[in-house]
């Protein structure tokens, strides 16, 4: 049921809020209904693309009652996506 709680894990880098570019760094971004986003490009802000540039590892998502696909996608403190070999995708269904 909405809200829909989301924890948020990263392997092999650190999570680190955006605005600085640190090697081996960078944060979450959740892709509502969307897939991965490519290599080098920034990721959207819009209600789809949500950013947690603040380095959050958790969060509750308000989404309407059916199946939704969400993209977790890592990208560095330029909001720069990782590519999808940093991202991963689950289906939940919201009651």
């Amino acid at each position: 049921s909405s809200p829909v709680k989301i924890r948020m894990g990263v392997k092999g880098m650190k999570v680190h809020p955006a605005g600085e570019l640190k090697e081996g760094t960078g944060h979450h971004h959740i892709v509502v209904d969307g897939g991965p986003i490519d290599k080098g490009t920034v990721v959207p802000a819009d209600a789809t693309h949500i950013h947690y540039g603040k380095g959050q590892t958790e969060t509750e998502l308000e989404l309407t009652p059916g199946p939704h696909s969400l993209t977790l996608q890592f990208a560095n403190g330029a909001h720069q996506s990782y590519g999808q070999h940093m991202s991963s995708t689950i289906t939940v269904t919201v009651e």
